[in-house]
């Protein structure tokens, strides 16, 4: 964990407002080599927050760490962005930390999850069939093969059901095929012929264009934390624990993700 306590030093006099394990780990699909993808929401300077300075994203790489303000991370899940959607139902123990805003948005997120969802999911999907086009080394093309397919999986779950979020982790069956294809990939032609097929499958199963019930409602959610980050009654927790709550996350799932 010394790459991430030495990656956050430069961020450890911020406060926590969330922390969570996202990518391979949260999907179920790790394995021995995989990173594990840490995502954290900062509370922002009251100051900031007044002078509106509270919207900004930081990514950092090697390790693969987003840090971003509860405005960024509000824009995130009012436009439908499956990344971030996927905060909302996070398996047990991926969550290391919470103030009350992944939790708090949880039960708008359904509504949350609409037609722009899986377009870009789906968006996300036609651009790997272009990456997947050029020379790339084995296991980055089975991972990319397994990422589309996920993508795909998670689209037709939220169209045939017009209640359920944007899925965090797949049923087990489609668990065990994507882990089959991160273990020895597929055609990328056989790829390709099922994107138009889910396309067409998403738009006989339209979710609503939006929903601005949902959106306002996680807008009350984000504005009462900022203002209770003013007032000084938001819990936040400090950085500094973050790397050590990963170290725990790592032995406690070591061994719980199948290889193949």
């Amino acid at each position: 964990m010394n790459r991430f306590e030495q990656a956050l030093a430069p961020h450890m006099a911020r406060r926590v407002l969330a922390a969570w394990v996202g990518g391979s780990h949260a999907h179920g699909l790790a394995r021995p080599d995989s990173d594990i993808d840490l995502r954290i929401v900062i509370a922002p300077d009251p100051e900031d927050i007044l002078l509106d300075r509270a919207d900004a994203t930081i990514g950092l790489h090697d390790p693969d760490i987003t840090i971003m303000t509860p405005v960024a991370f509000l824009k995130g899940v009012a436009k439908g962005s499956p990344n971030m959607l996927e905060a909302l139902s996070l398996p047990d123990g991926c969550l290391l930390l919470d103030a009350g805003l992944p939790d708090g948005l949880k039960p708008l997120a359904a509504g949350l999850a609409t037609r722009r969802t899986v377009d870009m999911a789906l968006g996300n999907v036609a651009s790997n069939l272009h990456l997947l086009e050029r020379d790339m080394d084995a296991r980055r093309r089975r991972k990319m093969q397994a990422e589309s397919m996920r993508l795909m999986l998670a689209a037709g779950l939220v169209c045939a059901d017009p209640s359920a979020p944007w899925p965090c982790r797949l049923p087990d069956d489609d668990l065990a095929e994507l882990r089959r294809i991160r273990a020895h990939g597929m055609h990328d032609d056989e790829l390709a012929r099922q994107l138009p097929v889910m396309r067409e499958y998403a738009a006989a199963h339209r979710r609503p264009a939006s929903n601005t019930k949902a959106v306002r409602e996680a807008e009350h959610v984000a504005a009462n934390l900022l203002k209770g980050v003013i007032l000084g009654t938001t819990a936040t927790f400090p950085m500094e624990g973050v790397p050590a709550m990963l170290e725990t996350f790592e032995k406690r799932e070591g061994n719980a993700y199948p290889t193949a």
